[in-house]
């Protein structure tokens, strides 16, 4: 076991093997939320085309106000000045605007009182062409997921059509014999298929198009043809069980049969006989079947893997330091998950261990915080400060204010 690589150098060695090919798409505007750009892009439109009043007003001809207020008494609307609220264009000749709550205006279209105190100078209140951006300006960086404020940015600058990178097409094969669906009661020797779910909505998360394959039993041949199906028709490949050395697990012996097998066991649990492989070109993961080792594979490696293949960073997870309340053991030649409840107190956070093996696991499974023990570490003292990675936001832990 001291010769399993650590998850870093297997996928720095898995991504040595496997480059993602280049696809980009265009999108409409209002589909492109979220998308990962596939250029820089930049503004076909100047903004705004031509002056416009910067407040809710009326535009004059500042030369009137040169030697101080001018005679209003007979002013009209459209000879003497015009409406020009915020945003609006306004005839030409006229080129400063006086702010709406320095005029009182008459029900016969003239004004009654201008402000003794209003300054009135070319383009006093006046946006000029081009304020906001010019045709030219930049508008989103390459490789940038797309917020709905860069929406409206690419809209402002013309942009209809935008390049975005491909969602990755992620196949996900459930294997196993005892498994059934979630729709069915189990019975004895059966187990119910709960990781194709959850790795859906992971896979949506994370950027790819997932595709759910059927349960297949534990028989090579009916493997085989699911993989081969998987490989022509998804961009990344994920097997789910039979990653072990046991009478059915097949799997991992498939891949190296099929194409070149990169690793199998990783220095990191629950699900150390994942294994990692390219086949026909493809990238294919061969997670454990475990609902928590399926998790953590999904998480630090097919979450890697996605993210190279639309070339945007890893996300960090919010942290926090929190008092240990129970003492922690782990292997030290193994990075070992261990999912966590933190409690807001009035004095800090407090961190409690769950472990899937003394406890249920949808009392795991439902915490709002993990910790990855590094290679290296045996244990950690209750009392002790640690740092954990929260799983929902700090604004959902008990205790906190609100709540």
């Amino acid at each position: 076991m001291q010769g399993f690589p650590s998850a870093e150098q297997a996928l720095a060695d898995f991504f040595r093997a496997w480059e993602p090919k280049e696809q980009v798409e265009l999108v409409p505007i209002d589909e492109a939320a979220w998308r990962v750009t596939a250029g820089t892009l930049y503004s076909e439109n100047t903004l705004p085309v031509a002056r416009i009043s910067a407040c809710d007003g009326i535009a004059v001809c500042s030369d009137r106000f040169a030697d101080g207020a001018p005679d209003i008494s007979k002013w009209r609307i459209g000879t003497d000045f015009v409406r020009a609220d915020t945003g609006d264009d306004f005839e030409d000749r006229f080129d400063a605007v006086i702010a709406i709550e320095e005029v009182d205006l008459t029900e016969d279209g003239g004004i009654s009182f201008i402000s003794p105190d209003v300054e009135v100078e070319p383009g006093s209140n006046v946006r000029e062409r081009g304020d906001s951006f010019w045709k030219g300006d930049l508008l989103i960086g390459e490789n940038l997921p797309i917020r709905p404020t860069d929406l409206a940015a690419l809209a402002m600058g013309g942009v209809t059509m935008v390049p975005v990178r491909k969602k990755p097409r992620a196949a996900f094969i459930p294997t196993g014999s005892e498994l059934i669906p979630p729709q069915m009661r189990p019975k004895r020797g059966q187990n119910v298929d709960t990781n194709s779910l959850m790795a859906k909505h992971m896979l949506l998360g994370m950027g790819a198009d997932p595709l759910l394959f059927p349960i297949v039993p534990d028989a090579k041949a009916e493997l085989g043809n699911a993989l081969d199906q998987a490989l022509g028709e998804s961009d990344i490949v994920i097997i789910n069980a039979g990653s072990a050395r046991g009478d059915e697990d097949f799997n991992a012996r498939l891949l190296e049969q099929k194409g070149k097998l990169i690793h199998h066991y990783i220095a990191a649990a629950p699900g150390r006989p994942l294994a990692l492989a390219v086949v026909n070109g493809k990238p294919v993961v061969n997670l454990p079947g475990p609902t928590m080792a399926a998790f953590f594979g999904l998480d630090w490696c097919v979450r890697a893997i996605i993210n190279r293949y639309l070339r945007i960073p890893m996300p960090k997870r919010q942290r926090i330091q929190g008092k240990l309340m129970e003492d922690m053991h782990s292997t030290p030649h193994m990075a070992i998950l261990c999912r966590m409840d933190v409690v807001k107190t009035a004095n800090g956070y407090e961190c409690y261990p769950r472990s899937f093996h003394s406890e249920s696991l949808p009392l795991c499974m439902g915490t709002n915080a993990m910790y990855v023990s590094p290679i290296g570490e045996s244990a950690r003292d209750k009392g002790e400060l640690i740092e954990v990675e929260l799983l929902r936001g700090e604004e959902y832990l008990e205790g906190a204010d609100g709540l």
